[in-house]
C-alpha cells in the first residue's frame, strides 16, 4: 500500500482539513476514488440538517454488516451528537486514521473506544477488487522442498499439530 503519512500530523481547518478531507484524500491517492468537495461551514459537524456523510450513498459506498474491518474501510460515527458526523478510515490492522475538531489528524487503535461508536461501516467495491485480484493462493509446495514434506517424522509433527486434541 503507498504511504499516507502526509495525511497525519495535519492542523485542524473547519472545512478545509477536516475528517472528510482527510477521507477526500486518502481515497484520491491511495485507490483513484474521488469523493466530491462539498462546502462545510464552520463547526459543520453540529449541523443535523447538513448530513455530510449520507453522501457514500452516491460515491460507490457500501455498507458493511458484519463489522470485519479491512483496510481501506470508511466508518461513520457520531461524535458529541446524536448523529454521524465524524469520519474515520481502516489503515492497518485495528488502526483508524482520522482528524478531530482543534486537534491534528492521526492514527488512533480502532478498538475499542472507536469501534464502540461506530454505526455505519462502509467499504468501497473498487478496493474490495483491487484487493481480491491481488490475493495470491500460495501452496505450502510451492515454498518448500518436496523432500522435505515427505520426510516420515515431519509428517508425523504435522498430524499431531492437527489433531483436534493437541
Amino acid at each position: 500500500m503507498s504511504n499516507y503519512n502526509s495525511l497525519l500530523g495535519l492542523p485542524y481547518i473547519d472545512g478545509l482539513q477536516d475528517c472528510y478531507s482527510i477521507a477526500r484524500r486518502y481515497y484520491s491517492m491511495l485507490w483513484g476514488i474521488e469523493l466530491p468537495n462539498v462546502a462545510r461551514p464552520d463547526r459543520f459537524w453540529e449541523d443535523p440538517q447538513l448530513q455530510l456523510y449520507q453522501l457514500y450513498k452516491t460515491t460507490g459506498f457500501k455498507p458493511v454488516l458484519d463489522h470485519v474491518y479491512e483496510i481501506g474501510d470508511a466508518v461513520l460515527m457520531p461524535v458529541r451528537a446524536p448523529f454521524e458526523n465524524h469520519a474515520g478510515i481502516i489503515v492497518e490492522d485495528n488502526e483508524l486514521m482520522h482528524h478531530l475538531p482543534n486537534e491534528l489528524s492521526r492514527i488512533d487503535p480502532l478498538r475499542p473506544k472507536w469501534a464502540n461508536r461506530v454505526t455505519i461501516h462502509l467499504r468501497h467495491p473498487k478496493i474490495a477488487e483491487a484487493r481480491a485480484a491481488t490475493e495470491e493462493v500460495v501452496h505450502l509446495h510451492e515454498v518448500i522442498d518436496a523432500d522435505i514434506l515427505r520426510n516420515p517424522e515431519l509428517q508425523k509433527e504435522i498430524e499431531r499439530a492437527l489433531e483436534p486434541d493437541s
